[in-house]
């Protein structure tokens, strides 16, 4: 086993006072993904490529400013309309070296009157244990800013 591998499973739940299909739609509708996904506020995504479909491949560049910092590419492998997503992400950085690996694994399920999401991150990092940090921080980041734009739209 290489020394510079680094594994790690992560679990994040969120809740939300929407129905599963909106937050579902979140997630396939291109729009509405770009609102939330970026991990910070001085990060930009930009998507190159988008199929959310079983087999298809999503690229997004996270820029600050014009400087590429990462690109991910990922590949979707299982989806259930409304209920769950699967798919698995390249992590690179801006000159394309991998960082990282992750398998998405979410399970979208009603909850009252709202939704109950589990998103688990299956992450090997191939550049040091701080990938792993960086990878569950940025889907930390970018779930509250799903929270707060799902939010939106029961106020709207």
């Amino acid at each position: 086993m290489s020394v510079n591998m680094h594994h790690r499973t992560t679990t994040l739940e969120k809740s939300f006072p929407v129905s599963p299909a909106k937050v579902f739609a979140a997630w396939a509708d291109l729009d509405k993904r770009s609102q939330w996904n970026s991990p910070s506020d001085e990060v930009t995504i930009r998507y190159t490529e988008d199929d959310f479909s079983v087999g298809g491949k999503d690229v997004s560049l996270c820029l600050v400013g014009d400087q590429i910092m990462a690109e991910v590419v990922g590949v979707y492998h299982a989806i259930v309309h409304d209920e769950r997503i699967i798919y698995t992400e390249i992590i690179k950085s801006g000159d394309g070296m991998v960082l990282g690996i992750s398998q998405v694994s979410v399970d979208i399920a009603p909850s009252g009157t709202g939704t109950n999401m589990v998103v688990t991150l299956q992450t090997v990092a191939l550049a040091g244990g701080e990938v792993l940090d960086e990878v569950a921080a940025g889907w930390t980041a970018s779930l509250g800013m799903m929270e707060k734009v799902l939010g939106e739209v029961m106020s709207a």
